[in-house]
């Protein structure tokens, strides 16, 4: 595939998955790394050959990173990686093949399932997007995603507003790849927390936002009435771990609930 920049958003990723991405691309390809970690990634990334890292002062959320990116890349073709996916030569070789006929598409979601119910590509809006290909010369100054979205929903998002715009989005079942979920950086106890956070906030914010104030409570009030009978139980049994985990799902709903931003971060 020519015309073609590989992208990823890094938050304190692992070193041997950096590594890996830029041994497995950079031979070929332009590497663009948005930095969200705060801090620098290891001092040799940044002189590898064909490879561009900028370094946020702020964690701008995976959204926000992706776009940013997106308006700095010049090539035709943006192929977004997360640091846990990977995807290899003969599936980017179908992934072309694929660019070659659908042509006038928006983005190309590669199958990181391993589920193949279908044969051929379709259109869809609900996907995870862990590899995504962007056709630039279709999105450019079309379509953004929402950066009010910190973590979770936000491709889910951008792929329903392609779909509203009557841009078309993919779902290509014989282009397979690898996704570890979780496993793209250094995990503890506290981005765990942020993740279920985030995950309740976003999943407010996504139904209301594209589906209306009812539908939105009817998806999320049964879970949201769930976790407050077992932070109940969690309370009286003393598990403080699974406290936490609902606590923090109550949290993030009620701050999505009643309009407050995306607000919670690792201090």
């Amino acid at each position: 595939m020519s015309n073609l920049t590989i992208l990823s958003i890094a938050y304190k990723p692992r070193i041997e998955l950096v590594d890996r991405l830029i041994e497995n691309f950079a031979s070929k390809y332009p590497i663009l790394i948005i930095n969200n970690s705060l801090s620098k990634l290891n001092d040799d990334f940044y002189h590898r050959k064909n490879v561009k890292i900028i370094d946020n002062e702020l964690n701008l959320g995976n959204g926000a990173g992706i776009n940013l990116g997106l308006k700095k890349i010049k090539t035709k073709y943006v192929l977004y990686l997360d640091f846990d996916s990977f995807i290899d030569t003969e599936n980017l070789r179908k992934l072309d093949n694929h660019v070659k006929k659908l042509k006038d598409f928006a983005v190309l979601i590669p199958n990181s399932t391993g589920k193949k119910q279908y044969a051929e590509p379709y259109k869809t809006w609900k996907s995870e997007g862990s590899i995504m290909l962007f056709n630039l010369e279709i999105i450019r100054d079309k379509i953004l995603f929402d950066e009010k979205y910190f973590l979770y929903f936000e491709e889910t998002d951008f792929f329903f507003n392609c779909l509203k715009k009557n841009l078309d989005v993919f779902f290509l079942p014989d282009v397979t790849t690898l996704h570890s979920q979780g496993s793209s950086s250094v995990e503890d106890v506290k981005i765990e927390n942020l993740r279920t956070w985030h995950y309740s906030w976003s999943q407010f914010y996504f139904y209301k936002k594209n589906f209306g104030t009812y539908y939105a409570y009817s998806k999320c009030f049964p879970f949201f009435f769930k976790d407050i009978i077992m932070l109940i139980a969690y309370t009286l049994t003393f598990k403080s771990k699974l406290f936490k985990f609902r606590f923090y799902r109550i949290s993030g709903f009620l701050n999505s609930l009643i309009g407050l931003r995306s607000w919670k971060r690792i201090k």
